[in-house]
């Protein structure tokens, strides 16, 4: 057994960006035909015994209500794009793939809420489809994060070599240097190298809180004044969890 989780809106995002035709129906119709030709891949390598696609319902969620500026700068979804969406997900429906969107939650909430609870009764594999980096945060013996794209694994040993944390620290990580594309503020002129090296030395975000001062020169100045940041950025790197998602594993199984 195993079940696989499609990060939708990451993938057909993706592909939508790679093609390059002007805006417009044709190219529309171009992004429909390789989602949709992506999502078969995707459950023909993968020949999952449940499988799930999660797109965002869009609109606030409560990190936009624990800060204001999230996604602030993250360009709207172009009109046909949102449009073709409604195809894409008539289209799965026919493949007998289930798809879900929950509103007030991401759809990184609803990925991370369903590995949870596969994990908690099953010792079978789960793998999340996503080039996020913020799911790297959920890796483990038992949960595998494929990039369809570049048909690679992304695990251990890639969260080392690319970050230089462990999996378990990359959410204290992201906390620390932020996330631009997110508009997770992070500690002023704290970078990816810096982050990983306190990291590497207290462990977890909140040792190296308190630890800042002991910190030299700009790093530990810019530390100490961001701690209150590097809080609230580490909450919104994490996942909410305790939505309901209206799903059985029945509804998930394939072939059925």
């Amino acid at each position: 057994m195993s079940l696989l989780i499609i990060d939708a809106m990451n993938l057909v995002r993706r592909v939508h960006e790679a093609n390059l035709l002007p805006d417009g129906e044709e190219k529309l119709a171009n992004t429909i035909h390789s989602s949709l030709a992506s999502f078969r891949r995707a459950l023909k390598t993968h020949n999952p015994t449940h499988a799930v696609a999660v797109f965002d319902h869009g609109g606030r969620t409560w990190k936009h209500d624990l800060y204001p500026d999230y996604q602030a700068n993250r360009k709207p979804m172009p009109t046909l794009l949102r449009d073709g969406l409604v195809t894409i997900k008539l289209e799965l429906q026919n493949l007998g793939l289930h798809w879900i969107a929950i509103e007030g939650i991401e759809a990184d909430d609803a990925i991370a809420t369903l590995t949870g609870k596969w994990c908690q009764t099953r010792t079978d594999p789960v793998i999340i489809l996503s080039t996020d980096k913020d799911f790297l945060q959920l890796l483990s013996a038992q949960v595998g994060i494929y990039d369809h794209f570049k048909g690679i694994w992304r695990d251990e040993a890639y969260v080392q070599e690319k970050f230089g944390v462990k999996p378990s620290q990359m959410g204290d990580l992201l906390a620390l240097m932020g996330d631009a594309a997110d508009g997770i503020p992070g500690v002023n002129k704290i970078g990816c190298k810096t982050a990983a090296g306190l990291l590497r030395i207290d462990g977890h975000l909140e040792r190296v809180i308190s630890n800042s001062d002991k910190v030299a020169g700009q790093v530990g100045i810019q530390l100490r004044k961001g701690i209150e940041m590097a809080r609230l950025s580490r909450k919104l790197v994490s996942f909410k969890t305790d939505e309901p998602l209206g799903l059985t594993w029945k509804m998930l199984a394939q072939g059925c």
